[in-house]
């Protein structure tokens, strides 16, 4: 889940209402995998959360990858 916090800090998971911890998680986007990408992720599901200028980040790749992705695949 994308989830633009700002800089607020999570206390609890929205899914389930376990508690959120910080850590670096490797991210797919749309077949590329970024790697130690900051995040809040429930210590129970695992969902995971996104500060504004990440979750823009992500976003801004996705968006960056499907207009390339025709180009890569009629490659070769």
């Amino acid at each position: 889940m994308i989830s633009k916090q700002g800089n607020k800090s999570m206390k609890k998971c929205y899914i389930c209402g376990a508690k959120i911890v910080k850590k670096n998680v490797d991210v797919e986007i749309e077949g590329i995998v970024v790697k130690k990408v900051m995040a809040e992720v429930c210590s129970k599901c695992g969902e995971k959360y996104f500060d504004t200028p990440t979750a823009t980040f992500i976003q801004e790749v996705s968006s960056f990858v499907k207009s390339k992705k025709p180009q890569l695949l009629h490659r070769g």
